[in-house]
């Protein structure tokens, strides 16, 4: 893996930082991956939780099953919240 010594991101009036394509190919970052954030002195540091339900499911389903298996699970949870009192 190689290093990368800084990059200059900026933070968003809603806290966001956005971080470059390099960045994020160089840790293997995927969209809806979790990032483990923690502190050190002044230090931000982000690592990426390896043992996401996306990287283990990622291995072994096709590549629209697993996206087709989360929509329809979001689709139940969706059914289940109407009939839930408020």
């Amino acid at each position: 893996m190689t290093s990368k010594v800084a990059d200059i991101v900026q933070v968003d009036n809603h806290g966001r930082i956005l971080l470059s394509h390099e960045l994020q190919d160089m840790i293997g970052i995927n969209p809806h991956d979790k990032l483990v954030v923690g502190v050190n002195g002044d230090a931000l540091i982000l690592k990426k939780q390896r043992n996401s339900v996306f990287d283990l499911q990622r291995k072994d389903v096709e590549k629209n099953a697993l996206k087709k298996a989360l929509m329809f699970e979001r689709s139940i949870d969706e059914a289940g919240k109407k009939d839930m009192p408020v």
